[in-house]
């Protein structure tokens, strides 16, 4: 009987800091493939160590960047991460489980971000990133890039494609809050870019450019982040990730609205 074989793939970029805890996280895997967008510190050097397939070349964003990584992989199913998240033990052992007797071609991951050192338990989300390799890609967006079956359809969160794993994927995302700030900066205005183009917010709302929209969701982040989803169970720094998350909505906005008026600031990066 043929074993179900299994390629985790990491998406990098000067991450020198997480990229071994990255690594070592997917050793249950058959092979591990990291692509690097040509990175300026050891992040490759300390991949090849870790004994991962890697490969350098030019940021195509998102999407593409992906399907490089899974072109590259020998695995029947695949998995995706990038180089600040971690697979705990009991997420590993249900991804073997599932792919070993599968119900489903795609399944969604439940990630719980830790912020300020801190577990936020409550202020988890789900995205896709374990799928049979055969059975779709991503789109070639290149920011919020989407699973797309081979006839063309998204996975949706919920759908009867897929399906969603139990146990949390850990998303290691910023020590203080001024990495958070730095951060924020560089993708508030591709987030703004994304949305004048679509003319949809992220989450795939429709959006105009009316005065009152940095207010709107910026207010609206909070109170989802911090009383739907529980942030205030998460002591400081929920109110924090709630806080910044306002914060990054309102300037996201701004950015879009400055767009549409056609006063784009000379140093935001632009979207291709």
């Amino acid at each position: 009987m043929s074993t179900t074989t299994l390629s985790a793939i990491i998406i990098t970029k000067n991450e020198e800091d997480n990229i071994e805890r990255c690594i070592k996280s997917v050793q249950f895997a058959n092979e591990v493939i990291v692509v690097d967008a040509e990175s300026k510190d050891d992040t490759v050097a300390l991949a090849k160590k870790m004994g991962a397939k890697t490969f350098v070349r030019p940021w195509p964003g998102y999407g593409p960047q992906k399907n490089f990584g899974a072109a590259q992989a020998t695995g029947e199913w695949l998995l995706f991460l990038d180089a600040d998240e971690e697979v705990p033990s009991k997420l590993a052992d249900e991804i073997q489980r599932v792919i070993t007797d599968p119900k489903k071609d795609y399944y969604w991951l439940k990630i719980v971000t830790v912020f300020l050192r801190k577990h936020l338990h409550h202020l988890y989300g789900h995205d896709p990133r374990l799928f049979r390799k055969s059975a779709g890609a991503w789109t070639s967006y290149h920011v919020h890039e989407q699973i797309q079956t081979n006839f063309g359809q998204v996975i949706q969160l919920g759908d009867e494609l897929s399906g969603v794993l139990a146990q949390p994927l850990y998303h290691h995302t910023h020590d203080t809050v001024e990495a958070f700030l730095r951060q924020a900066a560089e993708y508030t205005a591709l987030d703004a870019q994304y949305m004048s183009k679509q003319n949809r917010h992220r989450s795939g709302r429709p959006v105009s450019p009316v005065w009152y929209l940095p207010l709107y969701l910026s207010t609206r982040q909070f109170v989802k982040l911090y009383f739907y989803k529980k942030g205030i169970l998460d002591g400081y720094a929920g109110f924090m990730w709630s806080a910044l998350g306002a914060r990054y909505e309102y300037l996201t906005a701004k950015k879009y609205l400055r767009i549409k008026s056609g006063r784009r600031a000379p140093h935001e990066p632009v979207l291709r």
